[in-house]
């Protein structure tokens, strides 16, 4: 599907290098003819491409024809990018400008060996195409018209405005009644059970969505200690799903694999705790004594907890407690079944997204026309959003009638059996389809490479489209924005959900497919993508495609015993290949064959995510140099690894080096500087001790987690802090690490304020005093340091200096987010209330403040009218820790009509802060909310002697930990 975008990017690197090959003398004679012709096969191809993708759903011999030209596009891509990377590692051999005046110059020196075998792989392939060509006028296909569709170009802000919730009202004010009320046996005082609600309905009903209002509920919020949403689709995942609870529990990975340890920790963190569990999507097949088990390791949590379920069914349909979740005879379950919206709900849900941003005329124009494409929906609420997605950005009447008069709502229904989605779906959805550019196809159906239900990290994602190609660019655009746009676009179709949002700056961070479009996804790939599980009875991939050629793999494992298949080893023209986490282990991969036989990997995906690869990789074989055309690398948390070998150097094409949390990986090899190409070295956590030479050839990079500055033995082998300042594009986050090892010369060479598209820096000094070291010398490298005029986030660690820089704080009127930490030798604040951007404040493990006062306030400061400018007049949140000195907090000010302190507050928490003796509660504001009180001793032994301070804070929280 989607060869369009193939077809297309073959085209542009044939005429990009058809004069480069008649200047290399290929050896082979009529090359460059054989080019010429397979450039115009292509070009006729291209034109039909439309047509014949449409007819493939009902026609087998098209389908077959297209997966030719697919394999054969892939050939010729391969090829040329054979061809490209001798010449890169020539320029580069030559210390020569990567310029294509050079390129022509330089291409007769390649060798003879490699100019035949090319010479000869394009003539073949030149016979393949022209048999494909001749294969097409059987078809008839119609020519492609007009110039195709174009990518709506639009924000993620705009793609992904939550929507109203329609038509559940009764619903959800029934659940919501059922989770804050008291259950029969706790009115009665009886030994209390775990009540289970559950919501069932038909696929694409609203279920999910149901559950996800209630969960987010406020008032839900506040009534549970613990909130946990679990994706339980998956029949034979139960172990993953009890890991899913525990880690959310814990706040972080569990390593633990028996099902028995893990039941036993849940029991333990749930103990006294009032908990919501839901679990999305329960298959009825699932094991029996698993779910009793679940229950009862829950059960420990206090009164009120409660367990939400949604589930594909009738109510009434099957007894509930077959499969543990419930009590026996049925009084401590709940059913809510949901059924069709109705039309009023349907039209109203209908307005909400294709009206979106239209005037009253134009309305009222397309309400006729929107009417009857509603009554297509049946009232299916998934159904409609993804018409209404569909005709948001439609701006004729001709265009809304041509999607309601569409030959698609009259496909065969063996059709969208056979592809697993029902006829009310599957129609929306391949319009929906049909609409999209050929890279937005492509980007689409690479999705269905993940698991069902999986997370899908949007920067990942989008560094794994980069590096098959699809994100062409445009005149000066960064690949990353267009992914960004392209992603904006997709979800702004409903083919994207489940939303997380940075809680800092609203960014996307994750999202879902719905499992209807999963489905969809997947059959219109097939062969292409090929997500693939290992169980432990066959040890071998089990998956819905027999196809050979699969280009796309993902495995995942569903046991501690799982073995790499050797089945995939053969597959020689795989492009991407992950290994995933599925509640199990991996044994058996071995890299070097990997290496040797999966040359044409564009992706390779060996994350030690959950431990899967705990027991395999411990070294990574110097044979990855075979893997000339990789983009993408990710080899995080991997502790086992210690060096990686020198023939990483020339992977000349890597785009993304994933590194983060290798945690015995001290040095990366000399010879990094080659890799031209980087755009992103992610390796926060590892603890490299210094950054290899050359690193200034990196002209592409955007994202560098951590610069680590050489401490004095590694000096020959390291790059100077100074070379940041020809990373000309990076963004994002910075963390620069071993600024005690520099001066303010070097911190000033860095020229880390030209680096506008930075929105993140952390600094670190050294942990430890060194002999010799002074406060003096921090102090210097702070007045030093410039910071980014764009800068929104900031962190300070193991600051030697007694007072920070104005200078350097005040460089940043957008600096939201701030944290001081370890700063030890501090003897008073720095005045940080003048910030005027300033929103989170953390102030942490600074021993030798006694007070805080006027100087943090920084009062002097005036508007332009010439009153007092409040102090922090944005900041939400402020934290003290383990501010061990730290003993009076008072103002000397008033508050007042024109001057305020911390107006906006809503949070405040402070903690191990055992000398404090009370608030300077006077200067806070109504909207602070939260007051968090941890292991404060003298605070609350103010607290209880009831003083008149404490009454403006009744919800305040006393902890201990």
């Amino acid at each position: 599907m989607a060869e369009e975008m193939t077809v297309s990017t073959v085209l542009d690197q044939l005429s990009s290098i058809t004069q480069q090959m008649n200047e290399a003398r290929l050896v082979v004679g009529g090359v460059v003819t054989d080019v010429e012709k397979l450039r115009n096969h292509l070009k006729a191809i291209q034109e039909v491409l439309d047509d014949a993708e449409k007819r493939q759903v009902k026609e087998k011999a098209v389908e077959d024809w297209l997966r030719e030209l697919k394999d054969t596009s892939y050939a010729i891509d391969d090829t040329l990018d054979e061809w490209n990377t001798a010449i890169q590692k020539l320029l580069l051999a030559n210390e020569t400008d990567h310029k294509a005046s050079k390129v022509r110059s330089f291409t007769c020196h390649l060798p003879i060996a490699l100019r035949f075998d090319i010479g000869c792989k394009l003539k073949n392939l030149s016979r393949r195409v022209d048999a494909i060509a001749g294969k097409k006028g059987g078809f008839e296909f119609k020519l492609m018209s007009g110039p195709g569709e174009k990518i709506i170009i639009m924000t993620s802000s705009e793609a992904i405005d939550p929507l109203e919730f329609h038509g559940r009202n009764v619903e959800k004010k029934n659940i919501l009644q059922l989770l804050k009320g008291e259950s029969s046996d706790e009115e009665s005082g009886s030994k209390p059970t775990l009540p289970v609600i559950w919501i069932l309905g038909k696929e694409g009903i609203g279920k999910t969505a149901l559950a996800r209002q209630v969960f987010d509920d406020s008032d839900v919020k506040a009534n549970f200690d613990k909130r946990i949403w679990v994706s339980a689709s998956c029949p034979r995942d139960e172990i993953r799903v009890a890991k899913a609870i525990l880690e959310s529990l814990k706040g972080s990975v569990s390593s633990q694999v028996e099902m028995e340890t893990v039941l036993q920790y849940i029991n333990e963190f749930v103990q006294g705790k009032k908990v919501l569990l839901v679990l999305d999507d329960v298959w009825w097949n699932a094991c029996p004594r698993y779910w009793e088990q679940l229950m009862y390791s829950l059960k420990s949590g206090s009164e009120g907890s409660r367990i939400l379920v949604t589930r594909r069914g009738e109510k009434n349909g099957t007894n509930m407690t077959e499969i543990g979740l419930g009590e026996k005879d049925g009084t401590n379950m709940t059913e809510i079944g949901l059924g069709e919206l109705s039309a009023k709900e349907c039209r109203s849900l209908f307005r909400q997204i294709a009206f979106d941003g239209r005037s009253s005329d134009d309305r009222e124009k397309f309400e006729p026309i929107g009417r009857l494409v509603v009554g297509k929906c049946k009232g299916l609420p998934f159904a409609v959003k993804i018409l209404g997605s569909l005709l948001r950005f439609k701006t004729s009447i001709e265009e809304w009638q041509s999607v309601l008069d569409s030959e698609i709502w009259n496909l065969d229904s063996k059709i969208c059996k056979r592809a697993g989605v029902g006829d009310e779906y599957f129609s929306p959805l391949l319009l929906s389809y049909y609409d999209l550019s050929p890279a937005l196809k492509k980007c689409f159906l690479y999705c269905s490479i993940f698991p069902k239900n999986y997370e899908i990290e949007k920067d990942r994602l989008i560094k794994l489209w980069m590096a098959q190609g699809y994100l062409k660019l445009l005149e000066s655009e960064d690949m990353e924005v267009i992914g960004e746009e392209y992603f904006a676009n997709l979800a702004s179709r409903s083919l994207f959900q489940d939303f997380q949002k940075s809680e800092f700056d609203g960014r996307i961070i994750r999202c879902q497919m719905h499992p209807i479009v999963h489905e969809f996804a997947h059959f219109l790939t097939k062969s292409d993508n090929f997500n693939a599980e290992v169980k432990v009875s066959d040890q071998e991939c089990r998956s819905k495609s027999s196809h050979e050629k699969f280009p796309h793999l993902m495995i995942t494992f569903e046991s501690d015993q799982g073995a790499f298949p050797n089945s995939v080893y053969n597959q020689k023209k795989l492009r991407s290949l992950g290994v995933e986490h599925g509640g199990g282990f991996m044994n058996g991969i071995v890299l070097s064959k990997v290496f040797d036989q999966l040359t044409c990997l564009r992706t390779l995906e060996l994350s030690n995510h959950d431990n899967v690869l705990c027991k395999v990789i411990k070294k990574v074989p110097k044979q990855i140099k075979r893997l000339i055309h990789l983009r993408y690398l990710n080899l995080s948390k991997n502790n086992k690894i210690k060096k990686l070998p020198k023939t990483l150097c020339e992977l000349y094409n890597l785009q993304t080096l994933e590194l983060s949390w290798c945690s015995n990986l001290r040095n990366l090899p000399q010879g990094m500087g080659k890799l031209i190409n980087l755009r992103h070295v992610v390796n926060v956590g590892t603890p490299l001790s210094y950054m290899p030479k050359g690193i200034e050839r990196w002209s592409c990079l955007r994202t560098l987690s951590e610069f680590i500055v050489s401490g004095g033995n590694d000096d020959k082998k390291a790059s100077k802090l100074e070379c940041l300042k020809s990373l000309n594009h990076l963004q994002g986050s910075l963390n620069i690490k071993g600024l005690g090892n520099v001066d303010k010369d070097e911190i000033f060479k860095a020229e880390l304020s030209k680096r506008e598209k930075l929105l993140a820096l952390g600094i670190s000094f050294d942990r430890d005093d060194e002999e010799g070291r002074k406060k003096e010398d921090d102090e210097a490298v702070v007045e030093g340091l410039e910071l980014p005029s764009n800068l929104e986030s900031m962190e300070m660690f193991y600051y030697r200096g007694e007072s920070i820089s104005l200078m350097m704080i005040m460089l940043s009127n957008k600096l939201r987010s701030l944290t001081l930490d370890r700063c030890v030798n501090l003897k008073q604040l720095p005045g940080l209330g003048g910030l005027p951007s300033l929103e989170s404040l953390t102030l942490r493990n600074m021993k030798r403040i006694e007070k805080v006062g006027n100087e943090f306030l920084l009062t002097d400061r005036t508007s332009s009218t010439g009153t007092a400018v409040s102090a922090f007049p944005k900041l939400k949140s402020l934290v003290f820790l383990k501010m061990k000195a730290w003993r009076e907090w008072k103002y000397k000010t008033k508050r007042g009509k024109h001057y305020k302190i911390m107006p906006c507050l809503c949070s405040l928490t402070i903690g191990y802060c055992n000398e404090l003796e009370m608030l300077p509660a006077e200067h806070f504001p109504d909207t602070l909310k939260d007051l968090k009180i941890i292991s404060c001793s003298k605070l609350e032994k103010s607290y209880e002697e009831g003083k008149a301070e404490w009454k403006m804070f009744p919800q305040i929280k006393f902890s201990h930990d």
